[in-house]
């Protein structure tokens, strides 16, 4: 069901659909729209100083505009809430996105690129989850990569990890992203006691210390 979705997509997509996985990718940005909406967003909070572009109200990361649109954002093809495609064998996540404007496509892709960038960057945005803690550490660490290709209002995600317990993680990301996020708009929910049970698991014993020493030297409190 799902290569019939994305095949319909047209010969760009359907491109990016074949290649996806192969790397980190965004096209097509634009400068960010101002907003002062939320105050505590992915784009703060971080162990460094705001490199990057970010803000206190998160503008730079499009947060504020992508929350008050979050019911803009559908699955490919239907009314419903965008859900990531789960391939836990190929250990790959795959969104099929299509926005109601070109510009509410734009705004999500800018975000992705924004949000990638931190990551390599080893920078924490939402350094008080987690879980989004330990999704910095394995982009980082090189344990999975994302694809991202636009066209017109369309979005191809991919994310592929290289290890069951970054597969872990961009899984749990995922559930998020879906559940919350764009069901419903909500950026606030604490993760960090699903970040903990994946880090308990058998599948991250390898990195467990690692992991944790890297927590514990950039985990903030929500505020600071």
């Amino acid at each position: 069901m799902k290569k019939e979705r994305v095949v319909v997509l047209g010969t760009s997509l359907l491109v990016t659909a074949m290649l996806i996985g192969c790397g980190s990718s965004t096209t097509d940005t634009k400068k960010g729209q101002e907003s002062s909406e939320v105050q505590e967003t992915e784009g703060n909070h971080d162990t460094q100083s705001n490199e990057g572009g970010t803000d206190e109200s998160g503008t730079a990361s499009n947060i504020p505009y992508l929350r008050q649109n979050h019911a803009n954002y559908k699955e490919y093809g239907s009314n419903a809430t965008p859900v990531g495609v789960k391939d836990a064998s190929a250990k790959s996540i795959h969104w099929t996105i299509s926005a109601n404007t070109e510009v509410d496509a734009i705004k999500l892709q800018e975000h992705l690129k924004f949000m990638e960038e931190r990551l390599q960057n080893n920078q924490n945005p939402r350094a008080w989850d987690k879980l989004f803690l330990m999704e910095a550490y394995m982009k980082y660490n090189g344990y999975y990569a994302t694809s991202v290709e636009r066209s017109g209002t369309d979005i191809v995600v991919s994310k592929n990890a290289t290890t069951a317990c970054a597969y872990e993680i961009i899984s749990a990301h995922a559930d998020a992203v879906s559940g919350d996020f764009f069901a419903r708009g909500a950026i606030m929910v604490d993760y960090s006691a699903k970040a903990e049970n994946i880090l308990d698991s058998s599948a991250c014993s390898d990195i467990r210390t690692s992991a944790l020493n890297y927590i514990a030297q950039r985990q903030k409190h929500r505020g600071k």
